[in-house]
């Protein structure tokens, strides 16, 4: 490794005060690292993303690449969030207020705004749009989850954008709340299917309501239970626009996740809708500095 000392920053993403949201690492001058030096600094960090900045000569574009502590993701939405702010924040962005990243799922807009209550938010729009793919059974992932296969409102659903999930509807908050990751079930039955990572829901009004309660277990990737999951919210945004029957148009939901682990996190997700079909999701939300520091690599 041809470094010395790496700075680093983390904050709490989707979350407008300290110890609450997501927190992620980002460090932004990462072009002299290896991949396996990438994954071992997350797996130290042991944070749900580490983000990696990768400034290149040939275009103003950076490079993210972002890792849990466990493997590289091509896309996850509180890094990609997280990092758009501070980038934005630096003193040669001059006031930016729309962003371009390449991330391994290609490139991703983000808006910089601020909101009514005077805070700044990014707004990025998905890589790619969500789609359908095959999900396991309501038993399997109820038993995940350690509640009766009466606990669902529906049959499981998998959706993915860039990253699948099974999406669990259940029937009560209370249900949302006492879900308990079996990760034996988890090892046996879910480790091998296409959507491994578990988005456990909870709405008052699946028809037409505005406000998601979610929980997202994801051993698969190092991470047993995330406090937000843009990504998460992406593919959900999916089923969310085929359930409400949206035909054109536009739509917004709010996304309360992290409540049931003690970090309250609100990711807003708005679809867009052409004949029927999600063309393309954003994801907003804001974030706060926590630390700053460097890391000693030799």
């Amino acid at each position: 490794m041809s470094i010395a000392q790496l700075a680093f920053i983390t904050m709490d993403v989707f979350t407008d005060r300290r110890f609450g949201g997501n927190p992620l690492a980002i460090f932004p001058n990462a072009a002299a690292l290896s991949t396996e030096a990438m994954q071992q600094i997350a797996m130290e960090m042991n944070l749900s993303e580490s983000v990696f900045i990768i400034s290149r000569g040939d275009t103003p574009i950076p490079l993210i690449r972002i890792f849990t502590p466990k493997v590289e993701l091509p896309f996850a939405g509180h890094p990609t969030v997280g990092t758009a702010l501070f980038l934005a924040a630096q003193p040669d962005a001059n006031g930016l207020s729309t962003l371009i990243l390449e991330t391994k799922s290609g490139l991703v807009q983000a808006e910089i705004f601020t909101s009514a209550e005077g805070l700044q938010h990014a707004r990025i729009t998905a890589p790619q749009p969500p789609r359908k793919g095959s999900a396991p059974s309501a038993d399997v992932c109820s038993a995940f989850l350690s509640l009766p296969s009466s606990a669902l409102a529906f049959d499981p659903i998998a959706y993915s954008a860039g990253v699948p999930y099974v999406l669990v509807p259940l029937k009560s908050r209370a249900h949302l709340a006492q879900a308990a990751p079996d990760l034996s079930i988890w090892t046996a039955q879910l480790k091998q299917c296409w959507a491994s990572a578990v988005y456990a829901l909870w709405m008052d009004d699946w028809e037409s309501g505005r406000v998601v309660h979610a929980r997202m277990f994801g051993p698969g990737v190092g991470i047993l239970e995330d406090p937000a999951t843009g990504s998460a919210a992406v593919a959900l945004a999916g089923w969310l626009a085929e359930k409400q029957g949206l035909i054109d148009g536009e739509r917004e939901w709010l996304i309360h996740q992290g409540d049931d682990m003690g970090r309250p996190s609100r990711l807003t997700i708005r679809a867009v809708v052409a004949s029927g079909e999600c063309v393309s999701v954003h994801v907003s939300g804001t974030a706060v500095t926590l630390t700053t520091g460097t890391m000693q690599l030799n």
